[in-house]
């Protein structure tokens, strides 16, 4: 992948974060510690979407779950206490349309490439080993702890 979409990736997903959820995000340009890493027996939200056109991929999100209920509460407007499960998977799974939908916007202008539906779900199989093995990962650290982002080329 080159040098200039990676960057892209980072500096959307940044900004997606602190506009729509006033989270941020601090890209991690190098592979963490297991220190870093924390308990991967943590419990994590996944969202997946893909897209296709001139290029074709997919991205899976991997959010813990203080992160993905944050973000939540943020978008929402709502005291935590109130939060549901399907609330917080909702918006996990909107986190990626947005933060894809963006994405293809600096890279496709003209829009040729089509956003596909996404779709959420609370992960059993979460593997902080696995995911350091993909290629195109990218990893932000969070108050919550760390936000995995895996970029599938033509898938």
């Amino acid at each position: 992948m080159d040098t200039n979409l990676r960057q892209t990736i980072y500096e959307t997903l940044s900004e997606v974060f602190e506009t729509m959820y006033f989270t941020f995000l601090e890209p991690l340009f190098e592979t963490p510690t297991q220190e870093e890493i924390g308990a991967t027996d943590a419990s994590y939200y996944e969202a997946t979407i893909s897209f296709q056109g001139a290029k074709s991929g997919r991205f899976r999100f991997y959010l813990p779950q203080g992160l993905a209920r944050g973000i939540t509460v943020n978008f929402l407007g709502v005291n935590a206490t109130d939060v549901n499960e399907s609330q917080v998977l909702d918006t996990v799974k909107e986190t990626a349309n947005m933060a894809v939908g963006s994405l293809l916007g600096r890279v496709d202008p003209g829009g040729t490439m089509k956003l596909g539906l996404p779709r959420s779900q609370a992960t059993t199989d979460f593997s902080a080993a696995d995911l350091l093995a993909q290629p195109g990962l990218f990893l932000f650290n969070t108050e919550h702890g760390l936000f995995w982002v895996v970029y599938d080329e033509g898938e």
